[in-house]
Parts: structure tokens; sequence; C-alpha cells
């Protein structure tokens, strides 16, 4: 090709594109409607380069079923998209969630922009999904692209004849809903008033039961413990030590209501001197008693099982001794006290006797 036939081509070519430009975009600065497009067909709007299109992906669908609106717009680079939105949420169609745009470059000079509506229909039939103009800038150029005639189909689930169908009854608004504590209340009083009653009943056992102990005397409370602490069979249980120790607490209890002077709050060794004038107390059995038991309970000394319960022996044994001595002082305090009964009824008799011989002799110089 020569250069003169060159340059004559290319030319032609300048000048043919130059017609397409004036044609394309115009130069007034207003907006321009175009007619609606064909679902899912990239057409060109009248007079500019803008294309778009429009998808209902499904087309039919059932009531509150979600579906996608995909518009499509196709714009020279440099050109501005903007997008509408679906704030109405008490609408026919509502939307789901914010549209998602995509941006894809072409190799020709422009660009794609695709949004996708995630929605969802209210109704049936054939329902406008209410968008409103996509508003394109360019320049000074502004362009709508109309989305109004988007629309999707909801088909009804009823079915076809529905004279026999009979409705649910209505249910409440707000069912009520009862706290459990009301539901179960009527068992949980009849459970408070056993409770109360077992309660009463063993209060009142209880108060019967030490009633009758402190009715008795020392040395049968004292045996009334030791029989208590043999059914507990501490030393069969392995408790040795504390059997000692409540063995030798006995001890100590039965002495405090037999000498005023033995109280609870003195030591082993207090104890053994305030009862050392008190002559019914073996007082060689009794030290060796407390300083064994003392060993245990204070030093932790072990014990074996028999020396247990020969310490616990010896502690019943103490006991038996003072209360035979005790009643062997009652006995001769009551053997003394019934000898001077019996002195002074015979002393009183004898005056009597006196008295009544005297009164029986004649009186002198009586005939």
């Amino acid at each position: 090709m020569s250069r003169g036939s060159f340059v004559r081509h290319a030319a032609a070519l300048v000048a043919f594109g130059a017609a397409s430009l004036s044609t394309v975009w115009p130069s007034t600065g207003g907006a321009q409607s175009a007619p609606p497009v064909s679902p899912g067909v990239l057409a060109p709007l009248p007079g500019s380069r803008v294309k778009a299109g429009v998808l209902v992906r499904p087309d039919t669908i059932t009531v509150g079923d979600p579906f996608t609106l995909i518009v499509t717009i196709v714009v020279p680079e440099g050109a501005r998209i903007e997008w509408p939105t679906l704030d109405d949420t008490t609408a026919m169609v509502v939307s789901r969630e914010p549209a998602k745009v995509t941006r894809e470059s072409m190799r020709a000079g422009g660009r794609t922009e695709r949004a996708e509506y995630a929605l969802a229909a209210w109704n049936v039939g054939a329902l406008p999904i209410g968008l409103e103009d996509a508003i394109v800038r360019y320049g000074s150029t502004t362009l709508a692209v109309p989305l109004t005639d988007a629309r999707v189909f909801v088909k009804s689930v009823l079915p076809g004849d529905t004279s026999m169908h009979k409705p649910k009854p209505p249910r409440d608004l707000f069912p009520r809903i009862l706290p459990w504590w009301q539901r179960w209340w009527p068992a949980l009083a009849v459970l408070a008033a056993l409770s109360l009653l077992w309660w009463l009943l063993r209060h009142r056992r209880a108060r019967r039961s030490a009633t009758a102990y402190a009715a008795l005397d020392p040395y049968a409370r004292a045996v009334h413990e030791f029989e208590r602490l043999e059914r507990l069979a501490l030393v069969d249980a392995g408790e040795r030590g504390r059997y000692v120790a409540l063995a030798i607490d006995v001890v100590r209890a039965y002495l405090t209501r037999r000498n005023a002077s033995a109280v609870l709050s003195l030591t082993s060794a207090e104890l053994v001197v305030a009862v050392a004038d008190d002559e019914r107390i073996p007082h060689d059995q009794l030290i060796a008693l407390m300083t064994e038991g003392d060993g245990i309970k204070f030093a932790r000394r072990m014990v074996a099982g028999p020396r247990a319960r020969e310490l616990a022996a010896s502690a019943r044994a103490v006991v038996d001794h003072v209360e035979a001595a005790e009643r062997a002082r009652r006995a001769a305090e009551d053997a003394a006290r019934a000898a001077a009964v019996t002195a002074e009824r015979d002393a009183r008799q004898r005056d009597e006797d006196d008295a009544r011989r005297k009164s029986r002799r004649p009186k002198a110089g009586a005939p």
C-alpha cells in the first residue's frame, strides 16, 4: 500500500469515529430516560454507549422464598453508577441483605458493573420489585436506567379447590406461660406441711428423751452412756483413741454429779487434786486412767483394740466403785438415821412408860 492511500484510509477512519462519538454522547447535560429492557438481555440505551439488562432468578417462587435480582450495566471508563436500594420493609417485595456490586473491566475500553439484590416476596401474583432507576453519570451527562419493570411471579401454595379447607382455630397472640412455682405450689405446700409435722414430732420425741434422760440418777445416766458407747462399735471401726476419750468423758461427767468440786472445765491433773479428799474415789486407778487417756487424746499415742477396751472397762470400774461407795455411805446414813429415830422413839416410849407408872402409884397418907 502506498503512503498516499494509507493516509486517505486513516482520514476516513477518523471521520467515521468522530461521527460515531457525536451520535453516542450528545452534548445535553439533562437526565435521559430509556424504554424498559427485556430481562436477561443487555440492550443498549438509545443515544448512548450504555447497555443494561435485568435477570430474576428464579423467576417463579412461592411466598417467602428467597430470590435474586441481577442488574448488569455496561458503561464507558470513567462513568459512575448510583445503584438504588429497597428500604421499605412493609412492601410486598423486601430486601434480605444489602446489594452486592461487582466490577469488571473490558478490553474495548468500557466497564461492566453487576448488582445482585437478595430479595423475598410476601404476596402472590406478578409482583413489581419496586426498584427505582439506576443513575449513570459520565462527565456532565446523567442517564437513568429504568428498573421499574422488573417483576417476579409468586405462585400460590393453596390447592385448586379451597372449599373443603378448614382453617385452624385462632391462637392466642401471647400465650400465657406460668412459672414453674405456680404449677407446683400445691405440692410444695404439702411437702412443707409434712416437713413441719415431721420436725414437730421429732422435737417432741427429743424433748421426751431429754426429760427421761434428765430424770435418771448419775449412775443410771453413766451406765446409759457406756452402753451407747458400746453400740457405736468405735473399736471395730478403727476409732480406738476416740473410744477411750469418750469413756473418760463419761467418768468426768459422773464425778461432776457426785462431787461439786469436779467441774468439767478442770484438766485431768486439776481434777485429781480436786477429788483427792473424796474417800469414795479409787485415786490410784483414776490417776492411771487420766494419765493414759491424756497421752491418747493430746499426744496422739496409738492404742491397740484390746487395750482400749481395758481402759473403757477401767473407766466403768471407777464409776462402779464410786457408786458402790456412795450407796454404802447412803446406806450407813440411812441406818444411822433409822437408829436415831428408833432410839428417839424408844426414849420417848420409856418416858411415857415412866410417866404412866408414876401416875399409878398411891399418894402418901391415902387410905
